[in-house]
């Protein structure tokens, strides 16, 4: 052949015109023009304006020492080999800094230490996230977890969404148990109950089916479609009962305003 370039150690071209094997190890068997890049004038490497198909994956930046690549895969790194991320799922994409994306069709965009393992899940940034649940996600904070079908963590540290279509918008220590609950901030509040909700506040549970509780500290509604304003240490256990606010009120009664 003629016009060929074997740039790489231990590369090799059998035949044809104005090939290269630039990558080390690497082989053209013959034909004409295989490379398709193009070097420009200030040294980078230039793809051909086409389509390209990549079956098992493309790693960008370091390959995880560790690591069972999926098919289809996208890794982008800027660190070690030793923390790499890791695409395991089949059509999986893992950015960031040592994450994992082990789920099919998982994704991992950034932050540090975050692992989608569920089918479909994502983890959007942070620091130790992990989305558990299918479909759950998890934007950002750290150490929270999203385990329920399309459970969600917005932010917030240690944070957790546990059943299904749960979710936490932020603070810190709260965690929303109960089916379609949510808690949207504030420290050690549950949402136990199915559809409950509870907006703020310190230590507050609430543990009945449509049930909320609005802010304070210790309180509780137990009832069904009971609610607690704010306050301190209220209880609505009644069906329908409310607690307005103040300090240890009780509505046990249904429909019991206190």
């Amino acid at each position: 052949g003629y016009g060929n370039t074997a740039s790489g150690s231990y590369s090799s071209i059998s035949g044809g015109s104005e090939n290269s094997a630039i990558e080390d190890y690497s082989s053209v068997s013959g034909g004409s023009n295989n490379m398709p890049f193009t070097k420009d004038d200030e040294g980078w490497w230039v793809a051909d304006d086409a389509m390209y198909s990549f079956p098992k994956g493309i790693v960008v930046g370091p390959k995880s020492r560790t690591c069972s690549y999926g098919k289809g895969t996208l890794s982008v790194n800027a660190d070690s080999a030793d923390l790499a991320n890791c695409p395991e799922g089949d059509g999986s994409v893992s950015f960031g800094r040592h994450n994992i994306a082990k789920g099919k069709w998982s994704t991992v965009l950034g932050g540090n230490g975050n692992s989608a393992s569920a089918n479909m899940a994502s983890v959007l940034g942070g620091d130790g996230n992990k989305a558990l649940g299918e479909y759950s996600t998890v934007s950002a904070g750290s150490k929270n977890i999203a385990s329920g079908v399309f459970s969600s963590v917005s932010g917030g540290t240690k944070n957790s969404a546990t059943n299904n279509f749960s979710s936490v918008s932020g603070g810190t220590d709260s965690s929303a148990n109960g089916i379609g609950s949510s808690v949207a901030g504030g420290f050690k509040n549950l949402a136990n109950g199915a559809t409950s909700a509870v907006i703020g506040g310190i230590s507050n549970v609430s543990s009945g089916r449509f049930s909320s509780i609005s802010g304070g500290h210790g309180n509780n509604s137990p009832g069904y479609t009971a609610s607690v304003g704010g306050g301190f240490r209220g209880v609505a256990s009644g069906k329908r009962a409310t607690v307005v606010g103040g300090q240890a009120r009780r509505a046990t009664k249904p429909y019991q305003v206190a």
